[in-house]
């Protein structure tokens, strides 16, 4: 006979108490690891000890010990968590922001630092809580804030760390299924996530429209397992396009599902991409590899001018549509730089005058290459001198001879000379020596 509002606040009265006992059993576990009770008492380590009932895993009862060791070395964080006003997940990201924070910071800033982010907590997200370093900076130290160039910087070693942890793990087979884990670097991840959900929506729209009781039962979860099963079957239509409708046949891939939209500044476009850009999640995604990305991969920029305003949004024709695609292939016979031998389907179209500068997507302004050799050659962002002006970047460049074919200009350091350098065995180069 409860009333609505009464059963709204016995809601919001379980939640608290349930992040205090969470938080509670979290300060438990970080005392027992300390004092080493388990090794003492059971003689095992604290996180073998919590997984023998079988109800954790090894690897939950690591996560759980290696979080109470995070909450004792931040006590403010560590009360909030046991008084129930933030969650562990909360306090997590809130470790993790206050852990990129500049090793510069006195203690009162970082004390500062520290209100700050937990008076946001109160209505703010883990996932946001986590990206809140730079903002912090700029409201307790602004003289210390990062400089665009160590922004692009610290991005880029991001960027490598999650390009260093990539992997994909597949288990045994228990009772017909087959268990797998791994990760991605944000944007090849983001766009594997696009496509799954993409075609999990168009299953379920189908499902409603021919109102398909039994594929309307199936779960958000079910839906994305099946989207990605679809996803296998359309790249082996792909890779075997000779083979029978009955084993090749597919029902396609959403148009633009894999677009990744960015968000950036126009000053930022002109210059060559030298300012990071974000994801519509808040994600920050490095001036390299937006420099990468925009050459390939179907990202969308949205332009902003002054005061935010939207002044550009698609442009997609910076892509090279296959027939093109194909004509490079048969030019550059994969990677064009001399000596790599990765074949084209594992290469990116990369445009030779940035497409961001006006260069055309056409054959006389593209050039396959590997993902190695495509960091190679894409233009950084110039150096900043202690006068204020800008100095290109000594690296590799790509240029199209007077035949039509790539050659590879190696930095000063390498070759003071810089003589071309070309592929003996592409195809269009084989095909002008020997007639």
């Amino acid at each position: 006979m409860a009333s609505d509002q009464q059963r709204l606040a016995w809601i919001e009265k379980v939640s608290e108490a349930e992040r205090r006992v969470s938080a509670l059993r979290t300060v438990l576990v970080g005392e027992a690891e300390a004092a080493g009770s388990a090794m003492r008492v059971r003689h095992t380590p604290l996180r073998d000890w919590m997984a023998a009932s079988g109800q954790h895993s090894p690897r939950q009862a690591a996560a759980t010990v290696w979080r109470a060791r995070e909450l004792e070395l931040r006590p403010r964080v560590q009360e909030a968590a046991t008084r129930g006003r933030i969650t562990l997940d909360q306090a997590s990201a809130i470790n993790q922001a206050l852990n990129g924070l500049p090793a510069d910071l006195d203690r009162d800033q970082r004390e500062h630092a520290e209100t700050l982010i937990l008076d946001a907590a109160a209505h703010t997200p883990a996932e946001k809580l986590r990206s809140m370093s730079e903002t912090l900076v700029a409201h307790v130290a602004p003289s210390l804030a990062e400089t665009p160039e160590q922004r692009g910087a610290r991005l880029e070693a991001r960027d490598a760390r999650a390009r260093a942890r990539r992997c994909l793990r597949f288990g045994a087979e228990t009772d017909g299924s087959v268990d797998f884990s791994g990760n991605l670097p944000v944007l090849d991840g983001r766009r594997l996530q696009q496509v799954v959900q993409a075609i999990a929506d168009r299953e379920y729209r189908s499902a409603k429209d021919t109102h398909d009781r039994r594929r309307l039962l199936e779960t958000p979860q079910q839906r994305l397992a099946d989207a990605l099963s679809t996803l296998v079957v359309a790249a082996q239509a792909v890779e075997n396009p000779s083979s029978s409708p009955s084993e090749g046949a597919s029902p396609g891939l959403p148009a633009a599902a894999t677009q990744v939209m960015v968000v950036m500044p126009y000053e930022g476009l002109l210059d060559r991409a030298c300012d990071r850009g974000v994801l519509m999640d808040g994600t920050a995604v490095s001036p390299a590899e937006l420099r990468l990305r925009a050459c390939e991969a179907d990202l969308v920029p949205v332009v902003l001018g002054t005061g935010s305003t939207v002044l550009d949004m698609g442009r997609r024709h910076r892509l090279a549509p296959p027939g093109l695609r194909l004509a490079v292939a048969l030019r550059d016979g994969g990677c064009a730089f001399p000596g790599c031998t990765t074949p084209m389907w594992h290469c990116d179209v990369h445009h030779v005058v940035p497409w961001q500068l006006g260069g055309p997507t056409s054959l006389g302004n593209l050039v396959a290459l590997c993902r190695s050799h495509h960091r190679l050659v894409e233009p950084s962002s110039p150096s900043r001198l202690d006068d204020g002006t800008f100095e290109p970047v000594d690296q590799w460049q790509v240029r199209i001879d007077s035949r039509g074919l790539p050659e590879f200009l190696p930095p000063r350091a390498v070759d003071p000379a810089q003589v071309p350098v070309r592929k003996v065995a592409s195809h269009a180069q084989l095909l002008l020596d020997t007639g």
